[in-house]
């Protein structure tokens, strides 16, 4: 065996895995922060892969090492935004100390973390029919597990009644998200308004089952 063969034979050193590795988180940020601006401005129908492609540097064979298809780059992104919520509701409604309070934390952080950032804003906009598309999916389900815990805690604690949580958080959710469609459809955006109403609707709701 030649010199050169085994040095060929090396295993490559940490620091180049280092970069490698690197490397492949760079793209993938790359290609995320592409189709969530693609998907805002076109919206999910519209867009193709060479359209999320052509606003980075990468080549389309590349999209492909980290993505199977359109769906599971907006699939991603939604995830990312989903990790995002749930940090939001851990240092809101996990700590909120009355029923009131645990509402308005509730609605108050998703209506603004959707109607603050004027691209997100926008990709609700576009996207309202394909985002129903994954409320069951597993990233999405995440979302929905964090409320129950905090629910269940809350109950727990005695702040909430002693209700029937999978029922509760499933209405929660579902007009967290009805009402997030009707805030975003109008202009301009009033997250302040929306968490308002959708905490006294609730509110009166829990009234007649021993809130305090």
């Amino acid at each position: 065996m030649s010199t050169s063969d085994t040095l060929d034979d090396r295993p490559e050193p940490p620091a180049a895995d280092s970069r490698r590795a690197r490397k492949k988180l760079e793209n993938r940020a790359q290609l995320l922060a592409a189709a969530r601006a693609v998907f805002a401005e076109m919206g999910f129908g519209a867009a193709s892969v060479r359209d999320i492609v052509r606003r980075t540097d990468l080549a389309t064979g590349t999209f492909y090492n980290y993505f199977e298809d359109k769906d599971a780059i907006f699939e991603a992104v939604v995830g990312e935004l989903t990790d995002e919520l749930v940090r939001r509701h851990r240092e809101g409604r996990a700590r909120a100390p009355t029923a009131e309070a645990f509402l308005h934390a509730h609605f108050s952080v998703y209506f603004h973390f959707v109607a603050d950032d004027p691209e997100l804003l926008a990709l609700a906009r576009k996207n309202v029919t394909a985002i129903r598309t994954l409320l069951d999916k597993p990233d999405v389900r995440t979302l929905a597990r964090c409320l129950y815990d905090d629910l269940r805690d809350a109950i727990q604690r005695g702040t909430l009644p002693p209700i029937d949580t999978a029922l509760f958080a499933a209405a929660l959710s579902g007009v967290a998200f009805e009402i997030s469609v009707m805030m975003i459809a109008r202009d301009p955006v009033d997250a302040d308004a929306a968490a308002d109403f959708a905490t006294r609707l609730m509110l009166g709701g829990l009234t007649g089952m021993g809130a305090t």
